[in-house]
């Protein structure tokens, strides 16, 4: 037997212009929150009802967590409710058979008084009660979601930076960021809404069995084709939106090139406002045509689902009035027989589109239990946490860093990074690593700074391997400039200050950090100075050049050792600076000579020459060592590199 899913016409073939659009553009990978979209789409009705009580169960833990009284209330007025509704129908059959009993008189128009009395209290209750229950529902998703961001962020934070590079990793928190955190607070508002519907749909059954079995059956009869109808509506939408993510990903792609300061320049320049906007419309068309197509179908379904619906209705009815007619319902009774089919069947409705978004969002909702897995496995596997502290506490700043035979492969990759690599650096040293770009200067920095674990090898200070000390022991030594800089969308003085985000907010020390830098003559003529929001996100916001970026985060470097005593890396500190202000920095860098320990990485040969120790990297190993005189009377690569710049500034 075919499936109802199989019914639905594949989506129709794009015209050759669309194809060729199409072609633009490479093969985009499904997203994230497509992952699961096979499984939701084939998962059978009860398959889905027979995970349901487990997703309960979890849905209900989440939202204790966030809040125990909150989810006390929406689920208990909701069984209150329920209660009320059974109450308000068993309440109409009361009413209908003191009325109706006999001839209706003035006698038993007041004899009825207090069984709708006890109607208008029940319905009236009930409603007040649903509103209350929605008001502790909108007011526990928000409590929820923030519960599983704080998660999120706090292992987001924690994690190696290792574990970013690799795929699998990668797949999985964007799985969470993109999908997973939102279907975690949608399934508990799911839950609640199945509740929900669950309940009215037991209190107006449970009213039906009192008044007769059988009604129950129809009760169900009835339902069964409109609540069919809105969850195959609902999956011809979610399976044409999945055929359909590729093509959607693609308008986005040229939706961002269309109005992006950061292709302004080359769309006007290159004059590709004209071609982009060809290529979109004929994506917008593709796109609308595949729109009227599931609007088309959607609106079969749910015409064959409404005349279902009136056939098994009129069939209800008239099985409610041949039992009217054998007494098996008496006559006072069919009102309240017929407000609860009503009812009842637009609960069997929700109950049944309900138990469909609870399990589909139940699929995505696992991504947060996968990212916390694995999260919390990189954070376990780091040695430190399966050896005895080597020291009681915090380490001081080196007097000595010790490089002992370190190999290195970054995840994912099959080639060395770095192999073999042994030195040592003493306090007060200057450290140039240079080389060609691929040769291991920046993976040696990253080793030195702590961002990553030798593969083999350690890396000692005074004695101690770092693999095996908590990094909060002593990361606290080391500042890095790199030569990627976040432009991170705060205020200048604040983008110094993170630096050292537990040091005082102090204006001198974050201006004598710019200073030193050669940042503070240029933030001093924005227009709010060290105020000034970096950002055009932000009204009153200015945008900075490379080089003043660069800047910026040369201060920050600086702010972070104030008393130049621990491990500065810096990684093309200069790469985007003019010759003033490089030099400036260079100057900067010298004075540190003698006090904490430098590691200099730079293409320009001329700004490492005062260095107390040159490395020359190859491939990932070392090839020479020495100062600047020793390695150009040595005539090898450093010679050769340093010779082949200064050839530049001559005649």
């Amino acid at each position: 037997m075919r499936r109802w899913w199989a019914l639905i016409p594949r989506q129709r073939r794009p015209k050759p212009a669309a194809e060729a659009a199409a072609a633009e553009l490479p093969e985009l990978e499904d997203a994230a929150w497509y992952v699961h979209a096979t499984e939701a789409e084939s998962a059978s009705f009860w398959r889905m009802a027979r995970k349901l009580p487990a997703l309960a169960a979890e849905a209900i833990a989440l939202a204790w967590d966030a809040n125990r009284w909150l989810t006390v209330l929406a689920l208990g007025l909701n069984l209150a409710a329920g209660v009320l509704t059974t109450t308000a129908l068993l309440g109409v059959a009361d009413v209908t058979a003191t009325l109706f009993a006999a001839e209706p008189t003035m006698d038993r128009i007041v004899a009825a008084l207090p069984a709708v009395a006890v109607v208008a209290g029940a319905t009236a209750g009930r409603s007040v009660l649903g509103l209350a229950a929605g008001w502790a529902q909108q007011r526990l998703a928000p409590l929820v979601q923030n519960a599983i961001e704080a998660r999120f962020f706090e292992l987001s934070t924690q994690v190696p930076r290792a574990a970013w590079d690799e795929d699998a990793y990668a797949d999985i928190i964007e799985q969470c960021r993109q999908r997973g955190v939102r279907a975690v607070v949608e399934l508990v508002e799911d839950t609640v809404d199945l509740v929900t519907a669950l309940v009215t749909v037991t209190a107006v059954g449970v009213a039906l069995v009192v008044l007769n079995p059988i009604l129950l059956v129809l009760l169900f009869l009835a339902a069964l084709p409109s609540g069919w109808a809105a969850v195959r509506s609902a999956r011809l939408q979610y399976a044409s939106n999945r055929s359909r993510v590729s093509r959607r990903r693609r308008m986005w792609v040229y939706e961002m090139l269309m109005a992006s300061e950061y292709t302004a320049d080359e769309v006007r320049v290159m004059e590709l406002g004209p071609w982009l906007r060809a290529q979109y419309r004929v994506m917008v068309a593709v796109e609308t045509a595949a729109d009227f197509a599931v609007i088309q179908k959607q609106t079969w379904t749910r015409l064959a689902g409404s005349t279902a619906s009136g056939v098994a209705l009129g069939g209800v009815y008239a099985a409610l009035l041949g039992m009217i007619g054998t007494g098996m319902v008496p006559l006072a009774a069919a009102a309240a027989a017929v407000v609860a089919l009503q009812s009842g069947g637009a609960a069997m409705r929700s109950l049944m589109v309900a138990i469909n978004t609870t399990y589909e969002d139940s699929l995505y909702a696992e991504a947060v239990k996968e990212f916390e897995r694995a999260t919390h496995e990189r954070i376990d596997a780091q040695p430190h946490r399966h050896v005895p502290a080597p020291v009681e506490g915090p380490l001081p700043s080196p007097e000595r860093i010790t490089v002992d035979n370190v190999s290195f492969t970054y995840p994912g990759a099959d080639a060395l990074s770095l192999e073999g690599v042994s030195l040592e650096i003493e306090r007060g040293q200057t450290v140039a690593l240079v080389g060609e770009n691929g040769s291991g200067k920046t993976t040696l920095a990253k080793l030195l700074s702590g961002l990553y674990t030798p593969t083999s090898g350690k890396i000692l200070w005074d004695g101690q391997d770092l693999a095996l000390v908590d990094p909060d022991w002593w990361r606290g030594h080391v500042s890095v400039i790199g030569q990627i800089i976040y432009h991170w969308p705060l205020g200048a003085g604040t983008n110094i200050r993170i630096g050292r985000p537990d040091a005082d907010a102090e204006q001198d020390a974050i201006a004598e950090a710019a200073q030193t830098a050669g940042a503070h003559d240029m933030i001093m003529k924005l227009d709010h100075g060290y105020d000034t929001l970096l950002s055009k996100m932000f009204k009153g916001g200015t945008m900075l050049s490379g080089g003043q970026w660069q800047r910026i985060s040369a201060a920050r470097g600086l702010f972070r050792d104030p008393d130049a005593k621990g491990v500065l890396i810096c990684d093309e500190p200069s790469a985007a600076l003019d010759a003033l202000a490089e030099a400036k920095l260079f100057n900067a860098l010298q004075e540190r000579a003698g006090q904490g320990i430098t590691v200099l990485i730079s293409h320009r040969l001329s700004g490492v020459r005062s260095a107390d120790l040159i490395i020359v990297l190859e491939e990932g190993r070392i090839i020479e060592t020495g100062d600047h005189s020793t390695l150009m009377a040595r005539g090898g690569k450093y010679a050769s590199m340093f010779d082949l710049q200064a050839a530049s500034y001559l005649p």
